[in-house]
Protein backbone atom coordinates (compact mmCIF):
# COMPACT_ATOMS: atom_id res chain seq x y z
CA UNK A 1 0.00 0.00 0.00
CA UNK A 2 1.22 3.61 -0.50
CA UNK A 3 2.76 5.07 2.65
CA UNK A 4 1.70 8.68 2.05
CA UNK A 5 -0.35 9.96 5.02
CA UNK A 6 -2.43 12.10 2.66
CA UNK A 7 -3.67 9.21 0.52
CA UNK A 8 -7.40 8.56 0.89
CA UNK A 9 -7.60 5.31 -1.10
CA UNK A 10 -5.08 2.53 -0.56
CA UNK A 11 -4.73 -0.67 -2.54
CA UNK A 12 -4.51 -4.06 -0.88
CA UNK A 13 -3.11 -7.43 -1.85
CA UNK A 14 -6.59 -8.46 -3.04
CA UNK A 15 -7.71 -7.30 -6.48
CA UNK A 16 -10.67 -4.94 -6.28
CA UNK A 17 -10.40 -4.47 -2.51
CA UNK A 18 -9.45 -0.97 -1.32
CA UNK A 19 -9.04 0.78 2.02
CA UNK A 20 -10.36 4.30 2.50
CA UNK A 21 -8.75 6.47 5.17
CA UNK A 22 -9.50 10.13 5.89
CA UNK A 23 -6.68 12.47 4.79
CA UNK A 24 -4.02 13.33 7.38
CA UNK A 25 -5.33 10.68 9.75
CA UNK A 26 -3.01 9.07 12.26
CA UNK A 27 -1.19 5.92 11.22
CA UNK A 28 -2.95 3.97 13.94
CA UNK A 29 -6.40 4.81 12.56
CA UNK A 30 -7.93 1.98 10.57
CA UNK A 31 -9.75 2.75 7.35
CA UNK A 32 -12.96 1.29 6.00
CA UNK A 33 -12.68 -1.31 3.24
CA UNK A 34 -14.49 -1.00 -0.08
CA UNK A 35 -15.04 -3.28 -3.08
CA UNK A 36 -14.61 -1.83 -6.56
CA UNK A 37 -16.10 -3.53 -9.59
CA UNK A 38 -17.72 -2.86 -12.95
CA UNK A 39 -21.22 -4.02 -13.84
CA UNK A 40 -22.84 -3.32 -17.22
CA UNK A 41 -20.21 -0.68 -17.94
CA UNK A 42 -20.64 1.18 -14.65
CA UNK A 43 -17.84 1.30 -12.12
CA UNK A 44 -19.05 1.02 -8.53
CA UNK A 45 -17.52 1.28 -5.07
CA UNK A 46 -19.40 -0.41 -2.24
CA UNK A 47 -18.58 -0.18 1.44
CA UNK A 48 -17.98 -3.50 3.19
CA UNK A 49 -18.67 -1.81 6.53
CA UNK A 50 -15.61 -3.20 8.28
CA UNK A 51 -12.16 -2.00 9.22
CA UNK A 52 -10.73 -5.49 9.73
CA UNK A 53 -8.79 -6.71 6.69
CA UNK A 54 -9.55 -10.42 7.21
CA UNK A 55 -13.29 -9.73 7.48
CA UNK A 56 -13.13 -7.47 4.44
CA UNK A 57 -11.52 -10.24 2.32
CA UNK A 58 -14.38 -12.63 3.15
CA UNK A 59 -17.09 -10.06 2.40
CA UNK A 60 -15.33 -8.99 -0.78
CA UNK A 61 -15.12 -12.58 -2.04
CA UNK A 62 -18.85 -13.16 -1.44
CA UNK A 63 -19.71 -9.88 -3.13
CA UNK A 64 -17.67 -10.73 -6.22
CA UNK A 65 -19.56 -14.02 -6.57
CA UNK A 66 -22.88 -12.16 -6.57
CA UNK A 67 -21.56 -9.55 -8.99
CA UNK A 68 -20.58 -12.27 -11.44
CA UNK A 69 -24.07 -13.82 -11.12
CA UNK A 70 -25.63 -10.45 -11.91
CA UNK A 71 -23.38 -10.11 -14.97
CA UNK A 72 -24.64 -13.44 -16.24
CA UNK A 73 -28.27 -12.56 -15.49
CA UNK A 74 -27.86 -9.40 -17.53
CA UNK A 75 -26.76 -11.33 -20.59
CA UNK A 76 -28.57 -10.13 -23.70
CA UNK A 77 -30.69 -12.73 -25.51
CA UNK A 78 -32.01 -12.05 -28.99
CA UNK A 79 -35.40 -10.34 -28.79
CA UNK A 80 -37.45 -7.53 -30.27
CA UNK A 81 -38.22 -6.33 -26.73
CA UNK A 82 -34.81 -4.97 -25.82
CA UNK A 83 -35.72 -1.50 -24.53
CA UNK A 84 -37.90 -0.23 -21.71
CA UNK A 85 -39.92 1.75 -24.24
CA UNK A 86 -41.05 -1.32 -26.18
CA UNK A 87 -41.82 -3.18 -22.96
CA UNK A 88 -43.80 -0.21 -21.69
CA UNK A 89 -45.96 -0.27 -24.82
CA UNK A 90 -46.49 -4.02 -24.42
CA UNK A 91 -47.52 -3.56 -20.78
CA UNK A 92 -50.07 -0.89 -21.69
CA UNK A 93 -51.65 -3.25 -24.22
CA UNK A 94 -51.86 -6.08 -21.68
CA UNK A 95 -53.38 -3.92 -18.97
CA UNK A 96 -55.96 -2.56 -21.43
CA UNK A 97 -57.27 -6.12 -21.92
CA UNK A 98 -58.15 -6.49 -18.21
CA UNK A 99 -61.58 -5.20 -17.16
CA UNK A 100 -61.07 -3.32 -13.89
CA UNK A 101 -62.68 -0.49 -11.96
CA UNK A 102 -62.02 3.02 -13.26
CA UNK A 103 -60.06 3.97 -10.13
CA UNK A 104 -57.75 0.99 -10.63
CA UNK A 105 -57.20 1.91 -14.27
CA UNK A 106 -56.35 5.51 -13.34
CA UNK A 107 -53.92 4.31 -10.67
CA UNK A 108 -52.11 2.06 -13.14
CA UNK A 109 -51.74 4.87 -15.67
CA UNK A 110 -50.35 7.14 -12.96
CA UNK A 111 -47.81 4.50 -11.96
CA UNK A 112 -46.69 4.07 -15.58
CA UNK A 113 -46.37 7.83 -16.08
CA UNK A 114 -44.44 8.27 -12.82
CA UNK A 115 -41.83 5.70 -13.81
CA UNK A 116 -41.22 7.33 -17.19
CA UNK A 117 -41.10 10.83 -15.68
CA UNK A 118 -38.53 9.98 -13.02
CA UNK A 119 -36.37 7.51 -14.95
CA UNK A 120 -32.81 8.83 -14.53
CA UNK A 121 -30.68 6.72 -16.88
CA UNK A 122 -30.86 7.94 -20.45
CA UNK A 123 -33.80 7.93 -22.81
CA UNK A 124 -36.55 5.65 -21.52
CA UNK A 125 -37.50 4.75 -25.10
CA UNK A 126 -34.04 3.42 -25.98
CA UNK A 127 -32.60 2.30 -22.64
CA UNK A 128 -31.63 -1.38 -22.87
CA UNK A 129 -33.49 -3.59 -20.44
CA UNK A 130 -30.43 -5.80 -19.89
CA UNK A 131 -28.78 -2.86 -18.12
CA UNK A 132 -31.46 -2.74 -15.43
CA UNK A 133 -29.79 -4.59 -12.57
CA UNK A 134 -30.36 -4.49 -8.82
CA UNK A 135 -28.16 -1.43 -8.33
CA UNK A 136 -30.09 0.54 -10.96
CA UNK A 137 -33.33 -0.32 -9.17
CA UNK A 138 -31.94 0.74 -5.79
CA UNK A 139 -30.69 4.01 -7.28
CA UNK A 140 -34.16 4.69 -8.69
CA UNK A 141 -35.83 3.70 -5.42
CA UNK A 142 -33.69 6.04 -3.34
CA UNK A 143 -34.25 8.88 -5.78
CA UNK A 144 -38.01 8.41 -5.65
CA UNK A 145 -37.94 8.34 -1.85
CA UNK A 146 -35.80 11.45 -1.34
CA UNK A 147 -35.33 13.62 -4.44
CA UNK A 148 -38.13 13.09 -6.98
CA UNK A 149 -40.18 16.33 -7.21
CA UNK A 150 -43.97 16.29 -7.41
CA UNK A 151 -46.58 19.01 -7.44
CA UNK A 152 -49.45 19.42 -5.02
CA UNK A 153 -51.91 22.07 -3.87
CA UNK A 154 -51.93 24.29 -6.97
CA UNK A 155 -48.27 24.48 -7.90
CA UNK A 156 -46.43 23.78 -4.66
CA UNK A 157 -43.60 21.25 -4.94
CA UNK A 158 -42.30 18.58 -2.63
CA UNK A 159 -39.40 16.16 -2.92
CA UNK A 160 -39.72 12.44 -2.33
CA UNK A 161 -42.76 10.18 -2.54
CA UNK A 162 -44.17 8.02 0.24
CA UNK A 163 -43.15 4.36 0.45
CA UNK A 164 -46.43 2.99 -0.97
CA UNK A 165 -46.21 5.34 -3.97
CA UNK A 166 -42.56 4.39 -4.56
CA UNK A 167 -43.43 0.70 -4.45
CA UNK A 168 -46.30 1.17 -6.87
CA UNK A 169 -43.83 2.80 -9.26
CA UNK A 170 -41.30 0.01 -8.79
CA UNK A 171 -44.10 -2.49 -9.42
CA UNK A 172 -44.33 -1.11 -12.97
CA UNK A 173 -40.62 -1.73 -13.47
CA UNK A 174 -40.96 -5.22 -12.03
CA UNK A 175 -43.74 -6.07 -14.48
CA UNK A 176 -41.73 -4.64 -17.38
CA UNK A 177 -38.85 -6.92 -16.46
CA UNK A 178 -41.21 -9.89 -16.08
CA UNK A 179 -42.35 -9.26 -19.65
CA UNK A 180 -38.70 -9.02 -20.73
CA UNK A 181 -38.02 -12.44 -19.20
CA UNK A 182 -41.02 -13.88 -20.99
CA UNK A 183 -39.84 -12.35 -24.27
CA UNK A 184 -36.31 -13.74 -23.73
CA UNK A 185 -34.79 -10.26 -23.59
CA UNK A 186 -33.13 -11.07 -20.24
CA UNK A 187 -32.58 -14.28 -18.36
CA UNK A 188 -33.83 -13.35 -14.87
CA UNK A 189 -35.65 -10.49 -13.18
CA UNK A 190 -33.54 -8.79 -10.48
CA UNK A 191 -36.73 -8.34 -8.42
CA UNK A 192 -37.16 -12.10 -8.11
CA UNK A 193 -33.59 -13.25 -7.49
CA UNK A 194 -30.98 -12.53 -4.84
CA UNK A 195 -28.72 -9.66 -5.78
CA UNK A 196 -25.55 -7.93 -4.69
CA UNK A 197 -27.74 -5.74 -2.54
CA UNK A 198 -28.96 -8.74 -0.50
CA UNK A 199 -32.53 -7.80 0.13
CA UNK A 200 -35.85 -6.70 -1.31
CA UNK A 201 -35.64 -4.04 -3.98
CA UNK A 202 -38.88 -2.49 -2.77
CA UNK A 203 -38.94 0.23 -0.12
CA UNK A 204 -39.43 -1.18 3.36
CA UNK A 205 -42.48 -0.40 5.43
CA UNK A 206 -46.17 -0.33 4.71
CA UNK A 207 -47.02 -1.02 1.10
CA UNK A 208 -43.79 -2.90 0.37
CA UNK A 209 -45.42 -6.13 -0.71
CA UNK A 210 -44.80 -7.19 -4.29
CA UNK A 211 -47.50 -6.96 -6.95
CA UNK A 212 -48.26 -9.05 -9.97
CA UNK A 213 -49.42 -7.94 -13.40
CA UNK A 214 -52.97 -7.58 -12.10
CA UNK A 215 -51.82 -4.95 -9.63
CA UNK A 216 -53.06 -6.92 -6.63
CA UNK A 217 -50.68 -7.20 -3.73
CA UNK A 218 -49.56 -10.66 -2.73
CA UNK A 219 -50.21 -11.54 0.89
CA UNK A 220 -47.50 -11.76 3.52
CA UNK A 221 -49.95 -12.00 6.44
CA UNK A 222 -50.22 -15.10 8.60
CA UNK A 223 -53.43 -16.87 7.60
CA UNK A 224 -55.18 -18.21 10.72
CA UNK A 225 -56.23 -21.84 11.03
CA UNK A 226 -59.89 -22.77 11.49
CA UNK A 227 -59.51 -23.14 15.32
CA UNK A 228 -57.77 -19.76 15.45
CA UNK A 229 -60.56 -18.22 13.38
CA UNK A 230 -63.15 -19.70 15.75
CA UNK A 231 -61.33 -18.13 18.71
CA UNK A 232 -61.13 -14.83 16.86
CA UNK A 233 -64.85 -14.80 16.02
CA UNK A 234 -65.72 -15.61 19.63
CA UNK A 235 -63.56 -12.71 20.79
CA UNK A 236 -65.17 -10.30 18.32
CA UNK A 237 -68.57 -11.42 19.61
CA UNK A 238 -67.59 -10.86 23.27
CA UNK A 239 -68.16 -7.47 24.90
CA UNK A 240 -64.90 -6.77 26.80
CA UNK A 241 -65.05 -6.20 30.54
CA UNK A 242 -63.44 -2.77 30.15
CA UNK A 243 -66.62 -1.64 28.34
CA UNK A 244 -68.07 -1.22 31.82
CA UNK A 245 -65.67 1.60 32.63
CA UNK A 246 -68.29 4.13 31.64
CA UNK A 247 -70.90 2.24 33.73
CA UNK A 248 -73.41 1.34 30.99
CA UNK A 249 -76.88 0.46 32.07
CA UNK A 250 -78.64 -2.77 31.13
CA UNK A 251 -80.07 -1.32 27.92
CA UNK A 252 -76.67 -0.02 26.81
CA UNK A 253 -75.02 -3.38 27.50
CA UNK A 254 -77.70 -5.07 25.45
CA UNK A 255 -76.99 -2.67 22.56
CA UNK A 256 -73.21 -3.29 22.78
CA UNK A 257 -73.77 -7.04 22.66
CA UNK A 258 -76.07 -6.70 19.63
CA UNK A 259 -73.43 -4.69 17.77
CA UNK A 260 -70.74 -7.25 18.72
CA UNK A 261 -72.93 -10.05 17.32
CA UNK A 262 -73.49 -8.14 14.08
CA UNK A 263 -69.76 -7.49 13.75
CA UNK A 264 -68.87 -11.13 14.39
CA UNK A 265 -71.42 -12.32 11.82
CA UNK A 266 -70.10 -9.74 9.34
CA UNK A 267 -66.57 -11.09 9.89
CA UNK A 268 -67.63 -14.71 9.49
CA UNK A 269 -69.64 -13.94 6.35
CA UNK A 270 -66.51 -12.55 4.67
CA UNK A 271 -64.40 -15.48 5.87
CA UNK A 272 -66.67 -18.26 4.57
CA UNK A 273 -67.85 -16.62 1.33
CA UNK A 274 -64.67 -14.99 -0.03
CA UNK A 275 -66.57 -11.76 -0.67
CA UNK A 276 -64.84 -8.40 -0.74
CA UNK A 277 -65.89 -5.85 1.85
CA UNK A 278 -67.79 -3.78 -0.74
CA UNK A 279 -69.55 -6.89 -2.09
CA UNK A 280 -70.84 -7.86 1.34
CA UNK A 281 -72.10 -4.34 1.97
CA UNK A 282 -74.20 -4.53 -1.21
CA UNK A 283 -75.64 -8.00 -0.53
CA UNK A 284 -79.27 -8.36 0.55
CA UNK A 285 -81.49 -11.13 1.89
CA UNK A 286 -82.81 -11.71 -1.65
CA UNK A 287 -79.32 -12.68 -2.84
CA UNK A 288 -79.61 -15.94 -0.92
CA UNK A 289 -80.95 -18.25 -3.62
CA UNK A 290 -80.91 -21.42 -1.51
CA UNK A 291 -78.16 -23.63 -2.91
CA UNK A 292 -76.44 -20.60 -4.47
CA UNK A 293 -75.60 -17.05 -3.42
CA UNK A 294 -75.49 -14.07 -5.79
CA UNK A 295 -72.62 -11.58 -5.45
CA UNK A 296 -72.96 -8.23 -7.20
CA UNK A 297 -70.03 -6.71 -9.11
CA UNK A 298 -68.33 -3.86 -7.26
CA UNK A 299 -64.68 -4.06 -8.39
CA UNK A 300 -65.30 -4.73 -12.09
CA UNK A 301 -68.02 -6.10 -14.37
CA UNK A 302 -66.32 -9.50 -14.36
CA UNK A 303 -66.43 -9.71 -10.55
CA UNK A 304 -70.20 -10.32 -10.51
CA UNK A 305 -70.85 -14.01 -9.90
CA UNK A 306 -72.94 -16.72 -8.26
CA UNK A 307 -71.26 -19.12 -5.84
CA UNK A 308 -72.47 -22.41 -4.31
CA UNK A 309 -73.50 -22.14 -0.65
CA UNK A 310 -71.15 -24.22 1.50
CA UNK A 311 -72.36 -25.49 4.93
CA UNK A 312 -70.57 -22.75 6.88
CA UNK A 313 -72.02 -20.07 4.61
CA UNK A 314 -75.50 -21.58 5.01
CA UNK A 315 -75.22 -21.40 8.81
CA UNK A 316 -74.21 -17.74 8.87
CA UNK A 317 -76.81 -16.72 6.26
CA UNK A 318 -79.60 -18.39 8.25
CA UNK A 319 -78.40 -16.73 11.44
CA UNK A 320 -78.32 -13.27 9.88
CA UNK A 321 -81.70 -13.69 8.16
CA UNK A 322 -83.37 -14.35 11.53
CA UNK A 323 -82.65 -10.70 12.38
CA UNK A 324 -83.77 -9.31 9.02
CA UNK A 325 -87.22 -8.83 7.53
CA UNK A 326 -87.82 -7.86 3.88
CA UNK A 327 -85.86 -9.36 0.96
CA UNK A 328 -84.31 -5.95 0.28
CA UNK A 329 -82.78 -5.75 3.77
CA UNK A 330 -78.99 -5.57 3.83
CA UNK A 331 -77.21 -8.65 5.12
CA UNK A 332 -74.62 -6.57 6.98
CA UNK A 333 -75.46 -3.36 8.80
CA UNK A 334 -72.03 -2.64 10.30
CA UNK A 335 -69.59 -0.62 8.21
CA UNK A 336 -66.65 -3.03 8.34
CA UNK A 337 -65.06 -5.46 10.83
CA UNK A 338 -61.50 -4.16 10.40
CA UNK A 339 -61.16 -2.30 13.70
CA UNK A 340 -62.97 -5.04 15.62
CA UNK A 341 -60.59 -7.58 14.09
CA UNK A 342 -57.53 -5.61 15.16
CA UNK A 343 -58.79 -5.21 18.73
CA UNK A 344 -59.68 -8.91 18.99
CA UNK A 345 -56.28 -9.97 17.62
CA UNK A 346 -54.56 -7.70 20.11
CA UNK A 347 -56.50 -9.16 23.05
CA UNK A 348 -55.70 -12.71 21.87
CA UNK A 349 -52.03 -11.85 21.15
CA UNK A 350 -52.48 -12.90 17.52
CA UNK A 351 -50.92 -11.24 14.44
CA UNK A 352 -53.18 -8.41 13.25
CA UNK A 353 -55.62 -9.22 10.45
CA UNK A 354 -57.17 -6.96 7.81
CA UNK A 355 -60.54 -7.24 6.13
CA UNK A 356 -58.84 -8.60 3.01
CA UNK A 357 -57.12 -11.34 5.01
CA UNK A 358 -60.54 -12.94 5.41
CA UNK A 359 -60.51 -13.56 1.63
CA UNK A 360 -57.11 -15.19 2.02
CA UNK A 361 -58.54 -17.39 4.78
CA UNK A 362 -61.41 -18.43 2.50
CA UNK A 363 -59.08 -19.29 -0.39
CA UNK A 364 -56.62 -21.22 1.77
CA UNK A 365 -59.44 -23.22 3.41
CA UNK A 366 -60.90 -24.12 0.00
CA UNK A 367 -57.54 -25.20 -1.40
CA UNK A 368 -56.75 -27.22 1.74
CA UNK A 369 -60.12 -28.94 1.29
CA UNK A 370 -59.12 -30.07 -2.20
CA UNK A 371 -60.87 -27.47 -4.37
CA UNK A 372 -58.85 -26.72 -7.51
CA UNK A 373 -57.40 -23.24 -7.96
CA UNK A 374 -59.44 -22.21 -11.05
CA UNK A 375 -62.66 -22.99 -9.17
CA UNK A 376 -61.53 -21.03 -6.10
CA UNK A 377 -60.56 -18.19 -8.40
CA UNK A 378 -64.06 -18.08 -9.93
CA UNK A 379 -65.67 -18.13 -6.47
CA UNK A 380 -63.52 -15.12 -5.49
CA UNK A 381 -64.42 -13.15 -8.61
CA UNK A 382 -61.06 -13.28 -10.42
CA UNK A 383 -61.26 -13.00 -14.19
CA UNK A 384 -57.83 -14.44 -15.00
CA UNK A 385 -58.66 -18.14 -14.79
CA UNK A 386 -56.61 -18.67 -11.63
CA UNK A 387 -53.27 -17.07 -12.58
CA UNK A 388 -53.35 -14.62 -9.68
CA UNK A 389 -54.55 -17.23 -7.22
CA UNK A 390 -51.67 -19.50 -8.24
CA UNK A 391 -49.18 -16.71 -7.46
CA UNK A 392 -50.68 -16.00 -4.05
CA UNK A 393 -51.70 -19.46 -2.89
CA UNK A 394 -49.52 -21.75 -4.99
CA UNK A 395 -47.41 -22.69 -1.98
CA UNK A 396 -50.50 -24.25 -0.36
CA UNK A 397 -50.84 -26.70 -3.24
CA UNK A 398 -47.58 -28.40 -2.30
CA UNK A 399 -48.86 -29.32 1.16
CA UNK A 400 -52.19 -30.50 -0.26
CA UNK A 401 -50.37 -32.53 -2.91
CA UNK A 402 -48.18 -34.26 -0.33
CA UNK A 403 -51.22 -35.14 1.79
CA UNK A 404 -53.00 -36.51 -1.28
CA UNK A 405 -49.95 -38.57 -2.28
CA UNK A 406 -49.91 -40.21 1.14
CA UNK A 407 -53.38 -41.59 0.42
CA UNK A 408 -52.41 -43.30 -2.85
CA UNK A 409 -52.64 -47.09 -2.60
CA UNK A 410 -51.23 -49.31 -5.38
CA UNK A 411 -51.51 -52.58 -3.47
CA UNK A 412 -55.29 -52.92 -3.66
CA UNK A 413 -55.40 -53.66 0.09
CA UNK A 414 -57.29 -51.52 2.57
CA UNK A 415 -54.34 -49.97 4.42
CA UNK A 416 -53.94 -46.77 6.36
CA UNK A 417 -51.32 -44.41 4.88
CA UNK A 418 -48.43 -43.37 7.05
CA UNK A 419 -48.08 -39.62 7.20
CA UNK A 420 -44.90 -38.22 8.64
Amino acid sequence: MPKSSNAQWRTTSVMGLYEFRPPRSAASVRGVYYSRYSLNGNRTSRSLETSVFEHAKIKHAKLMVDVEKDRQRGANVASDFKTLGTLHFEMEERLALNSVAQSTEVGRKNNLARLRTHWQRGNFETYLVRKVNAEVVIELRNYLLTEAPWNYNFGKTRKGYSQPVVNQTLWVLQVLLDIAVGKMAIIENPFSVSSVLRGSLFASGRGSGSRGLSGVRTTSSTIPSRPEMDRLLAEVRRVPADAERFWPNEEQLKYLQAIANEMADHTELLAVSGMRKSEAQRSTVADDLGSEFRIWATKSIASGRTIPVNPALRDILDRIKLRRGAPKDKLVITKEPGNALKRACKRLHMPPLRNHDLRHFFASACIASGVDVPTVSRWMGHADGGALAMKIYGHLLKDASQQAAAKVNFSGRDVQPKIA
